[in-house]
């Protein structure tokens, strides 16, 4: 029995561990998305939003990353899929005051917090689109998973067969 209970308890919070949010994330924050707050213009809202850096903007005084958004794990608040909105925005421009090393942040996901201040216009390719600027408190840099590749042959072929780095299932390089 108290084995039972123990093993119960130890499970649990292993389990638990595993899905907090991150405490510098936690908080109070409008539950307004950043295609929402494109259209109506919002600002000085405090908003906490997750999506993947695609480019750095590197200037005199402060450092802008470009980020698409994405719809994120309602337990830690893990970045999971991007948003699809119609005929809006879904990207947005996090900047935080300095230089930020743009090697360091480029593809990664990140969960941002801060305050809506500015509407601005970027272009993707020849197509004009305004993207809401937050200044950033909190840019929090989620660390990279493990890429899962399952393996492509039946598990009574000896280890040294399977082919754990191939990109497709089959081939072994």
């Amino acid at each position: 029995m108290k084995k039972n209970i123990l093993l119960s308890l130890t499970t649990l919070c292993f389990i638990s561990a595993c899905s907090t949010t991150p405490t510098v994330l936690k908080g109070e924050f409008s539950n307004i998305s950043a295609s929402a707050a494109t259209s109506s213009h919002v600002m000085d809202k405090t908003v906490r939003w997750s999506g993947l850096i695609i480019k750095t903007h590197n200037q005199k005084t402060r450092t802008c990353f470009e980020i698409i958004e994405m719809e994120n794990n309602k337990s830690s608040l893990r970045p999971k899929r991007i948003i699809k909105s119609n005929n809006t925005s879904s990207r947005f421009l996090a900047c935080k005051e300095g230089f930020m090393e743009p090697i360091a942040f480029n593809k990664r996901l990140v969960t941002i917090t801060g305050d809506i201040v500015a509407y601005t216009k970027q272009n993707i390719g020849d197509y004009e689109t305004e993207y809401p600027v937050v200044k950033s408190e909190i840019i929090y840099i989620w660390q990279k998973q493990p890429r899962v590749n399952y393996m492509a042959y039946p598990s009574y072929i000896p280890l040294h067969f399977n082919c754990y780095m191939s990109l497709f299932p089959g081939f072994c390089y």
